[in-house]
C-alpha cells in the first residue's frame, strides 16, 4: 500500500474519532446539524449539476436525466436547509445502520487479518462486534423518543470505527512486512540457485 494511502487511512481514523467526540459532546445538536449539513450538500451539489448541464449538457446523451437529478437535489436541499427535522428523525436509523454495516464489515475483515498472521486480529473482531451491537441497539431502540441516546450511540460507533482504521493500518503494515520477508527469501534462494 502506498505511503500516501496509509497517511489518508490514518487521517480518516483521526477524523472519525474527532467527529465521534464532537458528536458525543453535543448529542442534541448533532442530529439536526447533520440533517442541515446534508441539505446544504444536496443544495450545492444540485446547483453544481445544474451549472454543469448548462455548460456541457448538450453534449451528453443523458442530459435530461442530469437536469432532473439536479432539480430534485436542489428541491431536497432547500427543504432540508429550511426544515431539517424530517431528516433528523430518520438520521438515527441511517447512522445506526451505518454503524451496523461497518461493524459487520470490520468483523469479517478481522478473519482475513487472522489468516495473514496479524496477532491483534481479535481487536478488530471485538470492535466489529461492538459496532454490530451498537448498530442493532440504535436501529431497534425508540429513536423518536430518544434521539439524544441514539446520537450518543452513533458517536461511540464512529469512534470505534476510527480506532478500527488505526488497527487495520497496523495489520496492513504487518502484512506488508510479511510479504517483504517472503520476497527477500525468494530473492535469496534465486541468488543461491544462480551461483
Amino acid at each position: 500500500m502506498k505511503t500516501s494511502s496509509k497517511i489518508w487511512m490514518c487521517l480518516a481514523g483521526v477524523a472519525l474519532v474527532a467527529l465521534g467526540v464532537v458528536c458525543l459532546l453535543n448529542p442534541g445538536d448533532t442530529i439536526i446539524t447533520l440533517a442541515w449539513a446534508i441539505g446544504l450538500i444536496l443544495l450545492f451539489t444540485g446547483c453544481f449539476n445544474c451549472a454543469e448541464w448548462f455548460i456541457i449538457g448538450r453534449h451528453l446523451p443523458q442530459r435530461h436525466l442530469i437536469m432532473f437529478t439536479a432539480i430534485i437535489e436542489i428541491i431536497l436541499g432547500i427543504v432540508l436547509v429550511i426544515n431539517p427535522v424530517g431528516l433528523a428523525l430518520a438520521l438515527p436509523f441511517l447512522f445506526a445502520g451505518y454503524v451496523l454495516f461497518e461493524g459487520l464489515s470490520l468483523s469479517l475483515e478481522s478473519f482475513d487479518f487472522k489468516h495473514v498472521g496479524f496477532k491483534y486480529w481479535y481487536c478488530l473482531l471485538i470492535l466489529g462486534l461492538g459496532g454490530i451491537a451498537l448498530g442493532i441497539y440504535g436501529l431497534f431502540y425508540n429513536p423518536t423518543a430518544s434521539a439524544t441516546i441514539l446520537s450518543t450511540l452513533v458517536s461511540v460507533g464512529i469512534i470505534v470505527d476510527g480506532v478500527g482504521y488505526w488497527i487495520k493500518l497496523a495489520g496492513i503494515n504487518q502484512f506488508e512486512k510479511h510479504l517483504k520477508k517472503l520476497k527477500d527469501r525468494i530473492e535469496y534462494v534465486d541468488a543461491e540457485v544462480v551461483e
